[in-house]
């Protein structure tokens, strides 16, 4: 059993001073051992998370965290909805005969159309282009989208995907502002916060009056949308053991496929975006009903010095999982408190630096991947309903299929993403007129990409402390939505070049898995709970892609005992 004193001089004095300040249940200490004595038992706190903190109480918790991701899916894919367009000309007047019989007619263009006047005597006249101002929809596909009731064709299509891009915009925004608040104030308030923000805006939107409102409304959606999957993510980490945190981030990222497979099931029984909105806005209350009961994080609480909620959590799950929590028991955790950071304090120190690069790599690579392809599901052949509810599947199968890939290493599992990515994208460059070609590969994409978003969100919630770990989450993923924002007009670039897309995102990804060569391993590692441990515990350097078998296997041989052989 390790003696207290062992422990590093700075920690034992700060010991020293809570031993006689505070008889609190919970302090912040450095142990990895369970010490007692006559009065008292300390636990470190992972080591209190496995033994009491692990049952049916988090298995709730963890399913209804989960289904906060379902918002972000319905929002995220909206616009591919509520912006579609099945096509249209302009609205004439029809052709007309004159009193003095002569006779105008009128051929329908997309943004212009032209008439020709037939005069009595059989002559004609030229021609003329005529810019429309009204147009006739085809409504076999959309019965009722933005751009038809707003009329976002020709020169104001960009419109369409600049509502995508606001949305991004403000989950950026959202990241960052209520991710610092986030750490500040505590995940369960910042969850109810923007839950309560994302309905009242959702809301909002399903009656927008025009365009200009409906588009701020997004912004707001997007804000409100980024506090909520950012906290909710944040909090089940932190509820959980370290081997536990890449299956929960997978079990978010399902009910994120679930809800994108759901927007286009859900637009296809009620092809309307008004009535669609005020679905998703309903939606919202689903999680408000229960953010109300759901627990404040204990590791939050222990950074906080609020031992004796911390230590409440503990009680009631060792009530509810049926475990032995010993009354005497101390918690501790090797952290100070009450520290305030911001994001310039994630490029504090040398290797934090790198570490932020390589980080804002590659969610800035992935997003731009994922929502691009999402996005150009509009630009496959076949129906689009018929392409998103596929894209949705292969994303759902691909995250269950995740949770064992994740087994061989964060890093290596987003360097596999990244590889398979570009190669599928690169290979429909060269697979242009085959639709079956196209549709293959385009899923292989999706298949890799969409677990890969998963991996990067698991690897940045474990290398960042406690103190920042909402905050930097916040950062990466609101820098994805700056991606995603230029995401939006990839599609765009079809007319340029037909295969222009895909050699972005073949490039995107080529980036992603150079930058993922430094990436730290994190699996089954404790979480860092001071920036301080964060940086000598994430090494920045080039590491092998292979693992190091001769490495383990000289280690083995030094092990074996000594027979009077030499294995010099």
């Amino acid at each position: 059993m390790t003696d207290i004193t062992d422990r590093e001089p700075l920690l034992a004095s700060e010991e020293n001073d809570k031993t006689a300040a505070d008889s609190s249940d919970i302090t912040d200490l450095t142990t990895s051992t369970e010490v007692s004595s006559s009065s008292q038992v300390i636990w470190q706190f992972d080591d209190a998370v496995s033994r009491v903190g692990v049952g049916r109480y988090q298995y709730v918790l963890w399913f209804f965290l989960s289904l906060v991701s379902m918002s972000c899916g319905f929002n995220n894919m909206s616009m591919v909805f509520e912006g579609g367009q099945g096509g249209h000309v302009c609205a004439t007047p029809g052709n007309t005969t004159s009193a003095d019989n002569h006779t105008i007619l009128y051929f329908p263009g997309k943004c212009t159309y032209n008439t020709s006047t037939i005069f009595s005597n059989g002559s004609t006249h030229d021609f003329t282009s005529i810019e429309c101002t009204k147009w006739v929809y085809n409504r076999s596909v959309f019965n009722s989208t933005v751009n038809y009731e707003w009329d976002l064709t020709c020169n104001k299509e960009y419109l369409i995907d600049l509502a995508s891009t606001i949305y991004m915009l403000g989950f950026f925004t959202g990241c960052i502002i209520l991710g610092d608040l986030a750490d500040r104030f505590g995940r369960r308030l910042l969850l109810l916060i923007a839950a309560l923000l994302t309905l009242a805006a959702s809301l909002g939107a399903a009656y927008s009056p025009d365009y200009e409102v409906f588009v701020a409304l997004r912004f707001f959606i997007g804000m409100g949308v980024a506090g909520t999957r950012n906290s909710a993510y944040i909090l089940a980490a932190e509820f959980a053991r370290p081997k536990d945190r890449g299956l929960l981030g997978l079990l978010s990222d399902n009910t994120y496929s679930i809800a994108y497979i759901l927007t286009g099931v859900i637009f296809y029984l009620d092809p309307n975006w008004r009535r669609f909105q005020l679905y998703i806005a309903l939606s919202h209350i689903l999680y408000l009903t229960y953010v109300f009961f759901m627990p404040e994080s204990p590791r939050w609480l222990m950074m906080r010095g609020k031992t004796k909620q911390a230590m409440n959590y503990f009680r009631t799950s060792a009530r509810i999982n049926k475990k032995h929590l010993p009354s005497d028991v101390k918690i501790v955790l090797n952290i100070a408190q009450h520290q305030s950071h911001s994001t310039l304090d994630l490029f504090k120190t040398p290797n934090l630096r790198k570490l932020g690069v390589v980080c804002l790599l590659l969610w800035f690579m992935i997003s731009l991947e994922y929502f691009g392809m999402s996005y150009n599901v509009g630009n496959l052949q076949g129906s689009i309903y018929v392409n998103n509810a596929i894209l949705g599947a292969v994303e759902l199968v691909a995250n269950f299929l995740a949770i064992w890939v994740i087994k061989i290493g964060r890093r290596r599992a987003i360097l596999l993403s990244f590889l398979i990515a570009t190669l599928s994208m690169l290979a429909i460059c060269f697979a242009q007129g085959s639709y079956w070609a196209t549709i293959i590969l385009a899923m292989l994409g999706k298949f890799v990409v969409s677990p890969g978003f998963s991996f990067i969100y698991i690897s940045t919630t474990e290398l960042y402390p406690t103190q920042t770990r909402t905050l930097a989450l916040g950062t990466g993923s609101g820098l994805a939505r700056l991606a995603g924002a230029v995401a939006a007009f990839v599609p765009s670039t079809v007319p340029v070049w037909e295969i222009m897309p895909y050699i972005i995102f073949s490039a995107a990804g080529a980036v992603g898995f150079l930058a993922a060569l430094f990436l730290p391993e994190t699996m089954n590692r404790p979480l860092p709970d001071s920036l301080e441990s964060a940086e000598r515990m994430n090494i920045v350097t080039c590491h092998s892609v292979l693992p190091p078998c001769r490495r383990r296997k000289k280690h083995r041989v030094l092990e074996e005992p000594n027979d009077g052989e030499d294995n010099s």
